[in-house]
């Protein structure tokens, strides 16, 4: 059984979050809208949370999850009225194919995601191999939007980033699963160090945060992990 959580932003950035889409499924008039049309799961299948950011300038996917997900993605995107066509940005948190895999979907959206995503370690260095290639998209750093802010969150993959808007950070598998953040506990990861410092800065903006697989856990759950931190 799927879950769904509805985030609806408001002027003030604060959130109204229910189970279940179905209950609220409303624009905010004259605010903005944030929602996690799928939560993501980690087994039976490796499929990542999608979120949708609709801003003043633009219609934002962060990450399109697994393909076997793409029918329930289009139900989400067409019971708030909106269709694969009116999403004009996907930002991809890095380019394993659980995030990425509908990407081909949003035919009109520009895919961003960070150069860093086509580096590897070899012999000691960091380097562009040709078998990435195949990845298509514009820079990160090209993205324009003044109620977006993008960061980086390296460590689970070289190039991974997050995505802020509001009182929310969409994270992908900088934070898997929300035992990542409530037991201080790293994900799998190319480099130790960076996927620790990167969930020690995700946790102290206290945010609410959109996991990579395992929806939405809130600010105030995160406080009292944070105090009893062993960052």
């Amino acid at each position: 059984m799927f879950y769904y959580a509805y985030l609806s932003c408001l002027k003030n950035y604060e959130f109204v979050y229910t189970k279940n889409i179905f209950e609220h499924c409303e624009r905010v008039q004259g605010g903005r809208v944030i929602k996690v049309i799928f939560e993501g799961e980690v087994s039976p299948r490796k499929a990542s949370s999608v979120t949708l950011i609709e801003t003043s300038e633009h219609c934002i996917l962060v990450d399109t999850s697994s393909k076997e997900v793409e029918d329930v993605i289009v139900a989400e995107l067409a019971e708030i009225g909106l269709s694969v066509e009116d999403i004009d940005a996907v930002i991809n948190t890095h380019l394993h194919p659980d995030h990425t895999g509908n990407n081909d979907l949003f035919r009109k959206a520009t895919v961003y995601a960070s150069p860093n995503e086509c580096v590897e370690k070899y012999d000691g260095r960091l380097v562009y191999p040709d078998r990435y290639a195949k990845f298509t998209f514009t820079p990160v750093k090209e993205f324009e939007d003044e109620e977006i802010q993008v960061m980086n969150t390296p460590g689970h993959t070289w190039g991974s980033i997050s995505v802020v808007y509001g009182n929310c950070i969409i994270v992908g598998d900088a934070a898997p699963t929300k035992k990542n953040l409530l037991e201080d506990l790293i994900p799998e990861c190319v480099d130790y160090l960076a996927a620790k410092g990167s969930l020690k800065r995700i946790k102290m903006l206290g945010k609410n945060v959109v996991t990579g697989h395992e929806g939405i856990i809130h600010a105030h759950e995160l406080q009292s992990s944070l105090q009893e931190s062993c960052f």
